[in-house]
């Protein structure tokens, strides 16, 4: 993969690298102390004053929450993978295992997270997913 993208090609997916990483430590390390007291219209009232996107996504339903964990680590797998030619993949894959573990023990201290073995499992699936497909493009681009 490391011949498939020049050099400016390679500074600019680094760039979104970093957004993605800093973004995904906004929305998983902010706290929610609204859902605390876990009172359903309390906290649709605090959406409806809250419009933005930011906060649609940090208070959505269980069931989207749920969805976005199977997806929300493929985008590092495979970012990285990109930055990173010379490391191996294996070690890629356990980097993003760290990370969602590292996410799920630091969200037990941040008000109104919750750590939960669902979601560590469910990220888990999210890397192997990602890891899954930088493998085949691997194996893709070999082929040419």
């Amino acid at each position: 993969m490391k011949k498939l993208i020049s050099k400016s090609g390679r500074m600019w997916i680094r760039i979104f690298l970093i957004l993605y990483l800093a973004s995904l430590t906004l929305f998983v390390f902010f706290p929610r102390p609204i859902l605390e007291s876990g009172d359903p219209a309390a906290i649709a009232e605090f959406i409806k004053s809250h419009t933005g996107v930011f906060y649609r996504i940090l208070y959505a339903d269980t069931q989207s929450v749920a969805t976005a964990n199977f997806f929300m680590l493929s985008p590092f797998v495979l970012l990285a993978a990109l930055v990173f030619p010379e490391v191996k993949l294996s070690q890629i894959t356990l980097a993003g295992i760290g990370i969602s573990a590292f996410i799920e023990i630091f969200q037990t201290i941040i008000p109104g997270r919750v750590s939960d073995l669902t979601d560590l499992l469910a990220n888990t699936v999210s890397v192997l997913i990602g890891a899954i497909f930088v493998a085949i493009v691997k194996k893709a681009s070999q082929l040419r």
